[in-house]
C-alpha cells in the first residue's frame, strides 16, 4: 500500500453484494446531517441497492443501541455518520459482530479514524464511494479498562488514541460552541493557554505485565494509530493493523521542551529528543500518583486512578478509501511535509536553541507587564 498507515492486511473484495442492507447511523445534532442523509440515499439509490435504514443517536446513547438495532434488522455495513465518539460507538457494537462492516461519514470536529485512513473528511461523495466500494481492511481496537476516582470501574473501546494528562485536559475544556465555528483550531486555544504550566505528573507504567516504570509526563498518549490533524505524526512506530500499541510520553517543562515536541511529532525529525519517549507493547497500564484525567478518541471520560489499554487485534473489519483517493494520513499538512524533504529541517540542538530564545522573550514579556 502506498501510506505507512495501512500495511500487509486482509481484503475481503471491494463492492457491496447485493443481498447486503445498510444502514445509517446518525448524529443528529452535527453540522451537515441532512446533507449527510441526502448523500447516503442518493448514493444507495445509483447503485440500485435497497434504501438505507436510518436510526439517529441520542444523548442517552451515542449509537451503540442503534447499532444494535441494524444488525438485528439484517444490516452488515453500518456507516457511522457523526464525529469520533459516534464511529466509536458504532465500532464497540460492532466488535460483537465480526462478519459486520463499519463505514465512516465523518461529521464531526476531529475525525481521527477517518483521517488516519486517509479519507476526505471534507467531501460526502468520496467518503461514501468508500463506503459503498472500497476495500475491506481488518484493523485493531483497543479495550480500555479504567479504574475512577471514585474507584467505580468502567470499558470502553478505542480505535486511534487514549490520552491521560495535558490532552485531556484539552479536550474536556475545549468550548463545544467553538468547536462548531472553527473545528479543530478550537483545541489549539485551549492547548495553548496549557502550554506554559509547569507541572509534570508522576505515574507509573507497566508493558506487558512487566516491571513498572516512574516517569514524570505532562501528557501520555497510548496510540493505535498514528496520527492526528494536519498529519502530525505523534506516534511513528503504531500501524492500525500490526497488533501492537505505542504509548507516548512527552515531559516538556519550558517553551523550550514544547519546540523539541513540535520538532520531533510536526517535522518528524528522526534524532531522539529529551522530552519525548516511546513504549510499545500489546497491554499497557498506567497508574498515576494522583487522579488524572483521561479521554478516548478526544471524549473525556473523567478522572482515573488506572488505566489500562489492550490491543484487540483485527477486531473490525473496516471499509477504507479506493487508492486513487486516499489521502495522506492525518490530513493535508502530511501531503505538505513529504519525507524526502524532512532531512532538510533544522537539527534537534537548532530547534532546542530557537525554544530557549523563545522562552527567553516571553519570560521578559511577563517581567515587563
Amino acid at each position: 500500500m502506498s501510506n505507512d498507515v495501512l500495511q500487509d492486511v486482509q481484503l475481503w473484495g471491494a463492492t457491496v453484494p447485493e443481498s447486503q442492507r445498510i444502514a445509517l447511523v446518525l448524529n443528529p445534532i452535527k453540522n451537515q446531517a441532512d446533507e449527510a442523509v441526502a448523500a447516503v440515499r442518493r448514493h444507495v439509490s445509483a447503485q440500485g441497492w435497497d434504501a438505507p435504514l436510518i436510526v439517529e443517536t441520542t444523548a442517552e446513547d451515542p449509537g451503540r443501541g442503534m447499532t444494535r438495532e441494524a444488525l438485528d434488522k439484517g444490516a452488515t455495513l453500518v456507516i457511522a455518520a457523526g464525529g469520533d465518539g459516534t464511529v466509536r460507538a458504532v465500532a464497540e457494537e460492532l466488535l460483537n459482530h465480526p462478519k459486520a462492516q463499519l463505514a465512516i461519514l465523518p461529521l464531526g470536529t476531529g475525525n481521527l479514524l477517518a483521517r488516519n485512513l486517509g479519507l476526505d473528511v471534507n467531501d460526502f461523495d468520496v467518503a461514501l464511494k468508500a463506503a459503498l466500494q472500497g476495500p475491506v481492511e481488518a484493523l485493531d481496537a483497543q479495550r480500555i479498562d479504567v479504574v475512577l476516582a471514585d474507584r467505580t470501574e468502567e470499558s470502553h473501546v478505542g480505535l486511534v488514541a487514549t490520552g491521560l494528562g495535558m490532552d485531556a485536559e484539552v479536550m474536556s475544556e475545549t468550548n463545544e460552541t467553538l468547536k462548531k465555528f472553527v473545528g479543530p483550531a478550537a483545541y489549539i486555544a485551549t492547548a495553548l493557554s496549557k502550554i506554559f504550566g509547569w507541572r509534570r505528573h508522576p505515574v507509573r507504567l507497566s508493558v506487558d505485565e512487566g516491571a513498572w516504570d516512574t516517569e514524570y509526563v505532562r501528557t501520555i498518549m497510548l496510540a493505535n494509530a498514528g496520527y492526528i490533524q494536519g498529519g502530525i505524526q505523534y506516534a511513528p512506530d503504531v500501524r492500525l493493523d500490526d497488533g501492537q500499541q505505542q504509548a507516548v510520553l512527552l515531559t516538556p517543562r519550558s517553551l523550550s521542551g514544547w519546540v523539541l515536541v513540535a520538532a520531533k511529532t510536526v517535522l518528524r525529525l528522526r534524532k531522539n529528543v529529551p522530552v519525548v519517549s516511546y513504549r510499545r507493547g500489546v497491554s499497557i497500564t498506567v497508574r498515576p500518583f494522583y487522579p488524572l484525567a483521561a479521554q478516548v478518541d478526544g471524549d473525556p471520560i473523567g478522572q482515573v486512578t488506572t488505566l489500562t489499554s489492550t490491543v484487540l487485534p483485527h477486531a473490525l473489519r473496516v471499509r477504507v478509501p479506493l487508492e486513487e483517493d486516499r489521502l495522506a494520513p492525518g490530513g493535508p499538512l502530511g501531503s505538505k511535509l513529504p519525507m524526502d524533504q524532512i532531512a532538510g529541517l533544522p537539527p534537534v540542538a537548532e530547534a532546542r536553541r530557537a525554544g530557549q530564545r523563545l522562552s527567553l522573550q516571553w519570560r521578559n514579556a511577563r517581567k515587563n507587564k
